[in-house]
């Protein structure tokens, strides 16, 4: 069964055995893992865990949009581990995260999506909008 939720404290530790897989520096990561908890209002991990084992994860930065007049959700860090990929825990991990930025009543998702063809195709194919380089966006009003 795959669950989905905010890290809190006791969970720093799954998302920096997840994201220390493509992060070298650990202290920066640890800082920033500290930072997520300690100002939610700048914004949260996103984990997924699949029978209880740490999956998936994903961070969320908040903005306000003078363009849309309210928050803007920021993803960046994507990440299904990989013995665990092409299970469903990406799609899960994302859908109940648009679930909470309804409820935070976010007005538009960017994401920042590194060159990897098989990640620009998973965005696109859940309704983002190609912007160019790196970037992905999803509007929600």
């Amino acid at each position: 069964m795959i669950e989905c939720r905010t890290m809190a404290s006791a969970e720093r530790l799954d998302a920096f055995a997840l994201m220390r897989s493509f992060r070298e520096d650990e202290a920066a990561l640890g800082d920033a893992l500290a930072l997520f908890v300690d100002r939610p209002d700048y914004g949260f991990v996103w984990l997924a865990y699949d029978d209880g084992i740490p999956a998936a994860c994903v961070c969320v930065s908040f903005a306000i949009s003078t363009e849309t007049g309210g928050i803007v959700a920021q993803l960046h860090d994507l990440w299904v581990a990989e013995d665990l990929r092409r299970r469903g825990i990406g799609s899960a991990l994302l859908a109940t995260l648009h679930g909470r930025l309804d409820q935070l009543e976010v007005t538009r998702i960017d994401a920042a999506i590194p060159g990897d063809g098989r990640l620009r195709a998973f965005f696109t194919a859940r309704g983002y909008q190609d912007c160019g380089g790196t970037r992905f966006r999803l509007a929600r009003r």
